[in-house]
């Protein structure tokens, strides 16, 4: 936990800049899984909250799974406050550090995205808009003057005690294929590739837990060898890609299957043209049909 002051007054956060990788991760799947276990609360107070398990060991900050009156899923990072006031005495704030609200209707796209909106209390905050809003004007939350959070309406809140992302056997690959929802790491593994009919080769792809990849693509038909880059891009499902060639880079916007993580697609730039590119994942010598 980190103090913060200022020339106006005084706030008192657990801030993080190290929770976006495993935050990003945590994608409606693995919202939905905290309503699955877990019964919501109608208020949430700042002694409880901090109690709460942070998303990973390197942080703190308390995170929140709403389900917002509009039936849309929204993870946020909060931390709770005070700043000075007129009369010089401390009155409770609410820091949004990061919030993302993903759409019901479409998967993984989103309607509504921010970081470091101030709560004051007796306002509440609406996450399908990402707008503070009037007592009775559509909040999700409300933010009390005993520094509580509270659900608002049909809203359901939860707080999420520690990460809801399976942890990695020690020791051994996780399978992709094994259990529903995405993680970045499913992007790894050999691929065979086909670039608009005119590339076509094997890309052998490493991925870390926080969405940073690297590896290697082989072109069937020159042999050469190449090493690419990556990085995870909004969701788990979506990786951007670089192909270092000798005298250019080619980029990817590949699109992991969601169901059975067998295929991905998407867009591939060279030269300031785009094409269209498939890969299959290939298994124990195989290509995955």
């Amino acid at each position: 936990m980190r103090t913060l002051w200022t020339t106006i007054g005084f706030m008192l956060f657990a801030t993080t800049t190290q929770a976006a990788d495993i935050f990003d991760l945590h994608t409606t799947y693995w919202l939905q899984q905290v309503a699955k276990d877990n019964k919501p609360v109608t208020s949430l107070a700042m002694e409880q909250a901090v109690r709460l398990k942070g998303l990973d060991p390197t942080q703190s900050s308390p995170c929140l799974a709403i389900k917002t009156n509009d039936g849309n899923w929204t993870k946020a990072l909060v931390g709770f406050g005070f700043r000075r006031g007129p009369d010089d005495k401390p009155f409770p704030v609410l820091l949004i550090e990061r919030y993302v609200t993903y759409r019901a209707d479409r998967d993984g796209a989103t309607s509504a995205n921010g970081q470091d909106v101030i709560l004051f209390a007796g306002f509440s905050f609406n996450f399908d808009i990402g707008q503070v809003v009037p007592e009775g004007q559509g909040g999700d939350i409300r933010f009390t003057a005993k520094s509580e959070i509270q659900a608002v309406d049909n809203a359901q809140l939860y707080g999420m005690n520690g990460s809801q992302l399976p942890a990695p056997e020690v020791g051994s690959k996780p399978d992709p294929r094994n259990r529903a929802g995405v993680l970045a790491t499913d992007f790894a593994g050999t691929w065979k590739i086909n670039a608009d009919g005119r590339w076509q080769g094997e890309l052998r792809l490493n991925v870390e837990n926080n969405g940073r990849s690297h590896g290697t693509y082989t072109s069937d038909e020159s042999k050469s060898r190449y090493d690419v880059t990556g990085r995870m891009s909004g969701s788990p499902h979506h990786m951007k890609l670089q192909l270092h060639l000798d005298n250019a880079t080619q980029t990817f916007d590949a699109f992991l299957w969601t169901k059975d993580k067998s295929a991905m697609a998407g867009t591939t730039v060279l030269a300031e043209r785009t094409f269209g590119f498939f890969a299959t994942r290939v298994i124990e010598g195989k290509t995955r049909p």
